[in-house]
């Protein structure tokens, strides 16, 4: 036979030496203590797993800002070749801005899906809990996603909107 009981901190060593007085033939283990070790190693797996996400996070970033920064020459000459063209630096601003727009939304659209997928494996297959889609974060951090791309997108390529169209084409 088996039971529980659970008792605020102090209490439980009372119990523990009440039971024992009067039933010798009984085990009384106090689990308090490996319930406390266990929370602690699971807030730990918890901020390892946040940590390697701020890193991939950051990663993401910096992968972002190489692939704009490598493309900073062709984005130039698009912007002179548009202004030769007739087109408006507000006109040339929209064009980024839709572009890093799309990049941003369909990679955190991936990620998400992706994200979603693997979570839903992990809780259901490997934790046998049951799920919850959390749509209100997810939506909340595709937007962030996107935002934060057009803004580094278009804070990387701003100077490409004050370009000079004769000397540039004078490079080609």
């Amino acid at each position: 036979m088996l039971a529980a009981a659970w008792l605020p901190k102090g209490a439980e060593e009372n119990l523990v030496g009440q039971v024992i007085e009067h039933y010798p033939n009984i085990s009384a283990i106090p689990v308090r203590n490996a319930l406390d070790a266990v929370q602690r190693i699971i807030a730990a797996i918890g901020t390892a797993i946040r940590l390697a996400a701020l890193v991939t996070l950051g990663a993401g970033a910096l992968v972002l800002g190489g692939a704009i920064a490598a493309d900073y020459r062709r984005r130039v000459y698009d912007a002179v070749v548009l202004k030769v063209l007739g087109a408006t630096r507000g006109t040339i601003a929209a064009a980024f801005l839709v572009e890093y727009a799309l990049m941003g939304l369909v990679g955190a659209a991936l990620a998400a899906i992706l994200g979603t997928l693997i979570a839903w494996l992990l809780v259901t297959q490997v934790l046998s809990a049951d799920w919850s889609f959390a749509a209100v974060p997810l939506a909340s951090v595709l937007a962030g996603a996107t935002g934060l791309t057009m803004a580094l997108g278009f804070a990387g390529t701003w100077r490409v909107l004050g370009a000079p169209a004769a000397r540039e084409l004078r490079h080609e």
